[in-house]
């Protein structure tokens, strides 16, 4: 049957999809928030017939977004639905996604006829438009050559996403070197990334690329190492460009000893948030931040655990990390983890808190000097001082009641007594059912001691829209920047089935949003869609 009569049988959507997806014989192909992806072509699907201009101007929000987030995008762009179809080369949009006069909304349902207006005159003389009753062949001949070039648009290497590319590099390159120590990885790692694949283009590297008879080898201390497969370097080289810009790579090669190999089993905790979702907070914090936001920002995570969220930083001159457990430390230190951040142990619910509930940093002198100045300087708004984030992935633990006292207050409470017991909590007791929640005390403290930090957190999203919460959100005003959400069958020793934020909120700005919209991620962090959260509940 061919594609027309297909598309003439569709009753939904996803009928369309499947439609143009037999025709055109996709294999690798994943349904999400972008309706049908693989790694050559993006589709945007619509049921009914819609001007392509619009699906274009949807679909490019998702371009523009995964591109803030240095991920991978495709050569060509496709738009589709039950009686035409267009293609374009993806690199014809690149400047109007550069373009700061346009106003880009922040899902790609939101795209409307306005943004469609503000894009045409870039695009449109870029795609062709297919009327599938006379012209199936050569739009599927079209998509299918498409595929075979294999174009796609490679991501910079920058400041912000060096931890996250090395670590790929590991995956992909290094562990294909057969005998190379993984303590040299960093080092034959700049030697790969500061070659255009002809000539070096940074001298008096400790380690060398050559090629011989066109295979990459790479040469340390009199020594060659070969691949054992080449695949895994053709298939990163054609994710990422090199070498990078010229204005990053002094910087880089400084981040040198921060990059070692890392052992993700070492992580593993109650709450442990696995790496691969780590790397899509720091893609959210650079799209959200903006870039080189590693350099400007002064990061302090003051429930860091043993570092799982930290190790994709490449600055650590700039981060603080603390936790209230001294074995945490020991860890990281034993296993050189975030070497060159400022680690201490601090307990942030009880430590420096008066009777009063006022935080003196004299009562336990555990909080560093230039920490201290940094909150200081950042509260008085002093010009040059730079800005805090609060990195969190606080624990989700809560109190059965309030007073925590018997069983009888409540199934399991006892297990949990003292859960809610801390000096932060003591001023808390208006907040009803919201006291209860650890994270909530974090974000107590954080409120007072940090008011005009930016705060990226993972936590369940009670405080967006429980209706127990509501007491809470009356003194919850930060404005909303970004964020996804994930399943919490993602992190370990979480149980049930609930969304796991990462959320970003200015707690300079109160606007508290009616709706916070995110992304949603599944447990292997592909896009699958989009979720709105409602402060209450919209009125129908």
């Amino acid at each position: 049957m061919s594609l027309l009569a297909d598309l003439a049988n569709a009753r939904t959507e996803e009928d369309v999809k499947d439609a143009y997806i037999k025709a055109l014989g996709l294999k690798a192909y994943f349904k999400g928030l972008v309706d049908i992806q693989t790694e050559e072509v993006w589709f945007e699907a619509k049921e009914s017939s819609t001007p392509p201009i619009l699906m274009f101007a949807q679909l490019l929000v998702y371009v523009r977004a995964a591109r803030k987030r240095g991920e991978p995008i495709p050569g060509f762009l496709a738009v589709i639905d039950r009686e035409k179809a267009a293609l374009m080369p993806t690199e014809h949009a690149l400047s109007i996604l550069e373009d700061k006069t346009v106003e880009w909304p922040k899902s790609g349902s939101a795209a409307d006829k306005v943004l469609a207006a503000k894009i045409a005159p870039v695009i449109e003389t870029h795609f062709v438009v297919y009327q599938i009753a006379s012209h199936e062949k050569e739009f599927i001949r079209a998509v299918k050559s498409a595929i075979a070039e294999g174009r796609i648009i490679r991501t910079q290497i920058t400041p912000d996403n060096l931890r996250q590319v090395f670590d790929k590099w590991v995956a992909m390159i290094g562990l294909e070197l057969g005998s190379a120590n993984p303590a040299d990885f960093a080092v034959l790692f700049f030697a790969d990334i500061m070659h255009d694949g002809a000539n070096a283009t940074m001298t008096n590297l400790p380690a060398r690329l050559l090629y011989d008879g066109g295979k990459p080898v790479f040469l340390l201390n009199g020594q060659t190492y070969e691949l054992a497969s080449e695949r895994g370097y053709r298939n990163f080289w054609a994710i990422y460009h090199r070498p990078p810009e010229a204005k990053h790579r002094h910087y880089l090669l400084e981040r040198r000893d921060s990059l070692l190999p890392l052992d993700e089993q070492k992580f593993k905790g109650a709450y442990y948030t696995p790496l691969h979702i780590v790397d899509k907070a720091y893609d959210q914090l650079t799209a959200t931040l903006g870039e080189n936001w590693q350099q400007r920002y002064i990061i302090w995570d003051m429930c860091c655990g043993v570092g799982n969220l930290e190790v994709k930083h490449s600055n650590y001159r700039n981060v603080f990390m603390s936790t209230l457990d001294q074995a945490d430390i020991d860890i990281m230190r034993a296993s050189h983890t975030c070497v060159g951040a400022t680690i201490f142990q601090y307990d942030y619910l009880n430590d420096d808190i008066d009777d009063f509930g006022n935080i003196d940093y004299s009562i336990s002198n555990k909080v560093p000097p230039a920490l201290r100045q940094a909150i200081a300087d950042a509260k008085e708004g002093k010009k040059g001082a730079k800005p805090i984030l609060v990195l969190i992935n606080p624990p989700y633990a809560e109190a059965m009641n309030i007073d925590n006292v018997t069983a009888s207050s409540g199934k399991n409470s006892e297990m949990k007594k003292g859960v809610s017991k801390t000096r932060i909590s003591h001023g808390m007791a208006d907040l009803g059912y919201a006291a209860r929640e650890l994270f909530v005390q974090f974000l107590h403290r954080i409120m007072a001691e940090l008011p005009k930090c930016k705060l990226a957190m993972f936590s369940k999203l009670k405080y967006v829209n429980a209706p127990n919460f509501g007491a809470f959100r009356e003194r919850w005003l930060a404005e909303y920047l970004d964020g996804f959400v994930v399943h919490s069958k993602s992190f370990d020793g979480l149980k049930g089935n609930f969304p796991i934020g990462f959320l970003l909120w200015d707690m300079a700005k109160q606007k508290p949003a009616d709706a916070i919209s995110t992304i949603a991620l599944n447990k292997d962090g592909e896009a699958i869609g989009e979720k709105s959260f409602y402060r209450k509940l919209p009125v129908t």
